[in-house]
Order: C-alpha cells, then sequence, then structure tokens
C-alpha cells in the first residue's frame, strides 16, 4: 500500500512538471528558432489587447486642414467587415501601449499635500526675531548683571506688558527684536551694568480661514506661528480644481499677497511663504488655463499656465524631454471653436536653446512627446463630412474609394464636387490635391492611390457656400436680415420680421433685386390683399415697407402760460393754424401779453444741424495766434439752438384780422407760451443801474436809458440794441430815437478794448528806423 501511494505521488509530480516547464527560467538559447517564435506569439497573445477598458488609443499623428474637426483618436483597420480598433504597430513592429491616457495624469504639484497633515510649524520659528507679537504672547525676559531678575510676562488684551520699577510697555504689534530694544531703553532708566535676552515661552492662538477649492475649507484655530503654507498642509492644499499658481490672501477684505505654488515646487523658493494673522483668509480659486503633458518628458503631468505660454514653456515645467524623445514631430490635440478636435504636428526641434520656432498653447491643449523608437509609419487620416474620422491603417493599394467606403460619408451636407487630400512629404513639405468626389464614386476620374501620412478632407456645403440671405426694412417689428428659404415669399418674410407696425402702409411693398450682372431691377408688390400672397422672393433680395404719408400716431402741441385752458392739444388736421388752436384753449386770460407770445419749433434747429450750420458758424470766427505762434479760433459767434427754434410773430396783426393774415401752420412738437403782462421796459448792460423802468407811450430808447442812469463811460452807444416783446432785433445809431413798445427790452454792450504797447511799438519803429540808417550810412560808403 506504501509503495502504491509513492508511485502515485511521483507520477502527479512529473505531470505537473511537464504543465509548468515553460514557467521555469530557462536559457533561451537552448530553444530553436520555431520554439522562440511560439514563445512570443504565446506571450503577445497574452497580453490584453488594446481598446479595452483603460488602455490608450494610437494618437492621431497628422495635422489636418485648419477648421476641421478630428474624431475618434484611433487607427482603423481598413480590412474586414467591420470595424475593428487596431494597435499600430512601430517600425520595429512593437506595439504602441506604454503612454498613459490623458485623464489619469494629475495636476502638478498635488503629490506636495499627499503626506500627513502638518498640525505644528516648527520650533524653530520661535526664535525668529520678526515675530510680531499680540495679545496672549508669552513673553520671558532673563537680565542678569548687577541685577539678576526673570521676567514672565503676558501681553493682555490692550497689547501692553507690566515690568516693575518700569511700568508698562506696548508689546502689540512689534516684533521681538523691537521689543527686545525696548525692553533695553526702559530697564537702563532704572538699572545699570546688566545684559538682557528676550525669549518666546507660550505663544497665542489664532483664527484663519481657507476657502475657495481646497480640500478641506472651513475655520482653523492655529498657532500664531503659521504661514501660508502650513495653513495649506493643514487643508489637504488645492482640490483638484484649485489653481497652484495664483493662491490669494485676503486680509481685511484686500489682497496682500498672491503666491505661485510652482516657484517653491520648481526651484524651492519659499520666500513667497507668509506669516498669517488673525482673521487672514486664504483662497484658493479655480485653476486657470491647463494643458497636458504625456510621453517622452521627465515629469508628465497637467500644468497649469499663467499668461501666455509656449510649448517650450510647458516642456520647461514637464522638466525637459527624455533623450529618446522624437522631437521632430509631437502630437497637440485641441479642442477647435465648432467643439471639435484638430490635430496638430509639432516641430520641438531647437526649443531648448531658443533656435527652433515655438507655439503657443491654449487652454485644454494635450501634448503627447513620442519616442524616437516609436516612429508612425502606414497610416491616412479622414476628417470632415464622414461617419467615423480618425486614422487607418494603410497597405500599398489603399484608394480614396477604399478610405472613403470606410470612413462612410455622412447622409446631409456634404460637398461632392471636391475634397482636398493633404500629402506630406518626408522634406516636410505638405501638398493638396484637389478630388471630385461625385466622379469618384461613380467611376469617372481615377481613384488616387494613397501614400504614407496622406489626410483626406471631405467638406461641408456650407463650408464652400456663402450665406443665402434677404433683407426687409422699413415698417415692421423686427427689420433686419433674414436667411433665405426656398419658395420663400414676402409675406414669409413680413411675418418672421414680426408683422406690421401701426404705421405700416399694407398696400404695396418694394423689393430691390440684384441680377448677375449687378443691375439693381425694382419691384412692387401687393401686401394687402390674400395673406398667403405668390410673390416668391430670390437670394439678396430688400424689402421695404413704407410709412403712411404723413402719418403719426399722435400729432400734439403744447399750449401754456395766459391761457383759458393750457396743455396739450392733437391737432385736428394737417393745415390747424396758431389762431385756431388759441381758439380751441379758450382765448387769452385777462392777464395775457398776446405781443409777447413766444412761438418755438423744434424741427427748426435740427434741420439747421443737418445742414451742419453749427460747422459753418465755428469757421466764420476769427483766428487768432498767441505768444507761442499757436492759431486758434476765438468764438466771436456763438450757435445756441434754443435760439433758433423761435419765429417772431405779429400777433397783433393774427387778432386783428381774424386770423386771415399772418397766421402760422402748426406742426406736430410745436410750443406756444403766452407770457402774462410785463411790469415795464429792462435795460441791461453798460447803464448806470440795470433794471425795469415804467412803461411810458411814444418814449423813445434815449428816453429809458437815461432813467437808468445814462451811458457808462465804456458804453458802446452805436451798438445799442431793442428786443421787442415778439423777438423782433433792432441795431445801429437810429436805435435809440425808436420808439420803446410794451415788453421791450433795452441792452447797452460795452466797447470793445484793444491792448496797445506803446513800449513795444516804439522798440519796433526804433529798429526799423535804425536798420535803415544803416542801410543808408552802407551805401554812402560804397
Amino acid at each position: 500500500m506504501r509503495k502504491l501511494l509513492i508511485l502515485l505521488v511521483l507520477v502527479i509530480v512529473l505531470v505537473s512538471l511537464n504543465w509548468f516547464r515553460e514557467l521555469i527560467a530557462g536559457d533561451l538559447g537552448d530553444l530553436s528558432e520555431s520554439e522562440k517564435a511560439a514563445l512570443l506569439e504565446r506571450y503577445a497573445a497574452s497580453r490584453p489587447a488594446v481598446g479595452k477598458s483603460g488602455s490608450y488609443h494610437s494618437p492621431r499623428i497628422f495635422d489636418p486642414p485648419e477648421g476641421s474637426g478630428a474624431g475618434a483618436a484611433r487607427v482603423q483597420s481598413l480590412s474586414g467587415d467591420t470595424l475593428k480598433e487596431t494597435a499600430v504597430r512601430s517600425a520595429e513592429g512593437g506595439e504602441q501601449q506604454d503612454l498613459p491616457p490623458f485623464e489619469e495624469l494629475q495636476p502638478f504639484g498635488t503629490g506636495m499635500f499627499d503626506g500627513p497633515r502638518e498640525t505644528l510649524p516648527p520650533d524653530d520659528i520661535a526664535s525668529d526675531d520678526n515675530y510680531i507679537l499680540g495679545p496672549g504672547d508669552n513673553v520671558i525676559v532673563y537680565v542678569w548683571g548687577r541685577v539678576d531678575n526673570e521676567y514672565n510676562l503676558t501681553v493682555d488684551r490692550e497689547g501692553k506688558v507690566f515690568i516693575p520699577k518700569v511700568g508698562e510697555l506696548i508689546a502689540w504689534g512689534k516684533t521681538l527684536a523691537e521689543f527686545r530694544t525696548q525692553v533695553q531703553k526702559s530697564l537702563s532708566k532704572a538699572y545699570s551694568g546688566f545684559d538682557l535676552t528676550v525669549s518666546l515661552g507660550k505663544i497665542r492662538s489664532i483664527r484663519i480661514y481657507l476657502t475657495g477649492e481646497v480640500k478641506a475649507p472651513g475655520a482653523y484655530t492655529v498657532s500664531s506661528l503659521t504661514s501660508l503654507f502650513n495653513a495649506l498642509y493643514q487643508a489637504g492644499g488645492p482640490n483638484l480644481n484649485g489653481s497652484m499658481r495664483s493662491i490669494r490672501l485676503m486680509r481685511s477684505g484686500k489682497a496682500v499677497a498672491e503666491v505661485d505654488l510652482y516657484r517653491f515646487l520648481l526651484e524651492g523658493d519659499n520666500s513667497l511663504d507668509v506669516r498669517l494673522e488673525s482673521g487672514d483668509a486664504v483662497f484658493v480659486p479655480v485653476a486657470g488655463a491647463r494643458v497636458a503633458v504625456r510621453g517622452e518628458v521627465r515629469r508628465p503631468g497637467v500644468y497649469e499656465l499663467k499668461g501666455t505660454a509656449t510649448a517650450g514653456d510647458v516642456l520647461h515645467l514637464a522638466g525637459g524631454t527624455n533623450p529618446e524623445a522624437h522631437l521632430e514631430r509631437a502630437m497637440l490635440e485641441r479642442v477647435s471653436g465648432q467643439r471639435q478636435w484638430q490635430v496638430h504636428d509639432l516641430n520641438l526641434t531647437g526649443l531648448d536653446d531658443g533656435s527652433g520656432p515655438d507655439f503657443i498653447l491654449m487652454d485644454g491643449d494635450r501634448l503627447t512627446v513620442f519616442s524616437v523608437f516609436k516612429a508612425r509609419k502606414n497610416m491616412v487620416a479622414m476628417f470632415g463630412q464622414v461617419r467615423h474620422p480618425g486614422y487607418y491603417e494603410r497597405n500599398d493599394s489603399t484608394r480614396v474609394l477604399e478610405l472613403v467606403t470606410r470612413s462612410q460619408l455622412q447622409d446631409y451636407d456634404v460637398y461632392y464636387g471636391r475634397a482636398n487630400l493633404f500629402r506630406r512629404h518626408p522634406d516636410w513639405r505638405t501638398e493638396v490635391i484637389s478630388l471630385n468626389l461625385r466622379d469618384i464614386l461613380d467611376g469617372r476620374a481615377e481613384d488616387i492611390l494613397l501614400q504614407d501620412r496622406d489626410s483626406l478632407h471631405v467638406y461641408a456645403i456650407e463650408d464652400v457656400t456663402w450665406d443665402r440671405r434677404m433683407w426687409i426694412s422699413g415698417q415692421v417689428q423686427y427689420p433686419g436680415e433674414y436667411p433665405y428659404y426656398d419658395g420663400m415669399t414676402v409675406q414669409d418674410l413680413i411675418f418672421l420680421a414680426g408683422s406690421f407696425t401701426k404705421s405700416a402702409l399694407r398696400l404695396q411693398a418694394e423689393i430691390a433685386r440684384l441680377d448677375e450682372r449687378g443691375d439693381v431691377s425694382i419691384h412692387y408688390v401687393d401686401i394687402g390683399g390674400d395673406p398667403s400672397g405668390s410673390t416668391v422672393l430670390k437670394e439678396g433680395d430688400r424689402v421695404y415697407v413704407r410709412q403712411i404719408p404723413q402719418w403719426k400716431l399722435h400729432r400734439t402741441v403744447t399750449v401754456e402760460g395766459e391761457v383759458a385752458y393750457p396743455g396739450e392739444y392733437v391737432l385736428s388736421s394737417h393745415n390747424e393754424s396758431l389762431y385756431s388752436l388759441l381758439e380751441r384753449a379758450g382765448g387769452f386770460t385777462p392777464r395775457a401779453f398776446p405781443s409777447g407770445i413766444v412761438f418755438e419749433r423744434a424741427t427748426i434747429g435740427q434741420s439747421l444741424e443737418r445742414l451742419r450750420i453749427p460747422r459753418q458758424l465755428e469757421k466764420s470766427n476769427p483766428l487768432i495766434e498767441d505768444s507761442l505762434g499757436h492759431v486758434k479760433p476765438q468764438a466771436v459767434i456763438e450757435y445756441e439752438a434754443a435760439a433758433v427754434n423761435r419765429i417772431a410773430i405779429d400777433m397783433d396783426l393774427i387778432l386783428g384780422t381774424g386770423g386771415g393774415q399772418g397766421d402760422m401752420t402748426l406742426e406736430p412738437g410745436d410750443r406756444i407760451f403766452v407770457p402774462s403782462l410785463p411790469s415795464g421796459i429792462s435795460v441791461l448792460g453798460a447803464v448806470g443801474q440795470n433794471g425795469t423802468i415804467r412803461f411810458r407811450e411814444n418814449e423813445s430808447v434815449k428816453y429809458y436809458v437815461r432813467r437808468a442812469g445814462n451811458f457808462t463811460p465804456r458804453a458802446d452807444k452805436k451798438a445799442t440794441r431793442l428786443i421787442r416783446a415778439n423777438g423782433e432785433v433792432f441795431a445801429g445809431s437810429s436805435t435809440l430815437g425808436r420808439k420803446v413798445q410794451m415788453g421791450d427790452i433795452i441792452v447797452v454792450p460795452t466797447k470793445i478794448q484793444r491792448e496797445r504797447n506803446f513800449a513795444k511799438t516804439l522798440g519796433t519803429v526804433l529798429t526799423a528806423t535804425t536798420g535803415a540808417l544803416t542801410t543808408v550810412l552802407l551805401v554812402t560808403k560804397l
């Protein structure tokens, strides 16, 4: 029985050795070539297939045309009945599986806070002479020499300490070194021949806050020796969304410091570490623009940019490239404006010494630096209006039609008239070859044989055609530009524009149409009939909906002053006059002064503005030259818009003829003001006393000037002006004898004084005379 059991165990051992002999380390030199090939094939089959969860698909290595969107980042097989993801072989036949997915890269610097959280700052900081004292700090003073004392002092809430025979000293806000000097000076008044040291005992606690994108935000009670770096360790550092380059220290609502942790991580520069005070808040904002780098760099990861950064800057942050990096072609993946992927090939050669061209990076860019041992071959790319854009394997018989068939054209918006084949040559030149997709699909054109690194782009119709637009203006709710649709009518366009406004003339619309020769034709269409009008528009048409002639929703004028019913009135017709409106307003009150009526029309000033009359008046001003030789206009003529809006009216004539003569046809916006009876005649300007003088019949201007104290020595009598109540103005030498009417105003201007520099004039005459005499003397000597 024992022998049978031993034999059974021996058989089991021999069988086990036979099953697992391939797992026992041995000398490969003892194997034949066929055994070696079989072993390698079995090993390759045991490795996980590309495309499974967690693996990285081979990157897109061709630069598509500007503005195109790259599809799935994979290389697809052109053989077989279905699209399958395959590994891209390198030149040596190895598989590209060593690049980690971008999603697994961590933001640079986050590992700095992965260790145990710091609870207390280092003890050696306590002896720092720059430590600032505050309430609650314990200070120990040792005195020796002729006097030997020890003072254990605590800073009270008022920031003071008490020392016997010295009194109270203010410690709050002073550094340890300043406090030592203060104690030395104070003790010197009571003792002599001593020395002292000052050190910290128990230090106070402060309350700080960590906010923003930190792993553990909140309020913390910490030692007063805590710095900004210590506080970040307490909170676990910035989270995955937090910035590492613009951490701000907020104090009393203001940013007092901004810390870039990259300087500490890359250069060891801790000079930016700031001591915290009670109430400080450390704010970590959301990270700025970020770029991911992987491949043959010393420190792959996600890096935060600060300002404008280039590929060279990011490689420097990543610690530079490895010796086996293939710098002639790195891959940059970028999200384009259409939210699609673009791929660019970058030549990074010479970035280390600044001799090569650089490339500005943007937020979200992903940079891959390949190895020189894994150069890509036998690949083509397909982009544009296809269902499966991306990269495909190429063999010696791959042609355009095969690539188009495998990538599957979209069912809509495909421009068949032309596609572009971009061919990259070994000397880095790029050639573009135009193709007619329709002819290739129908077999009427040559099916071009593809070469390595070819990139085919199929365009959308909207990429190569202009926008089909039309315009509508005038009396519609939303005039402007609209897209053109096939079969679109005038009524359709008016409906899109929000339909008519109240002032729209609905009888007809005007269409301006530009033909192929550039000639414009005008068409009038009826838009007031059937809403389903059959007038079909053409691309580029401009439709104008006109306004009802002389239409205005509320044609109003305003009457103010001494009338029975002042207020706003709607004009009853286009020909209503001033006289009839005053009758509607109930006529004048007993205190009314019709001769001084003020009639204003705002459209007068607006018309002058359109005619640029104010500009012409400015040009009419004389030019003067100052002492420095600068020429500038002198404001002699001033333009006042409100003054030109008044129209002088002879109201006495209108009332005397019952509106038969001198009457005015009103316009919307007119304003009529009827003043009350004036108190007298106003005399202003260069007279003895400005004021108002009681009116007397048949008296002239000279009478009222004399009553006002007569002319002053500086009065310009010839320039005296008489301003009538209706707005008329009289001036000139005959004005003094003109009869004054009730409500008139007399204005006496002052003379214009001309400066005369007699010394300068005399000097000029003497200089000219001396020059003349000298000339005569020289002539007589000849």
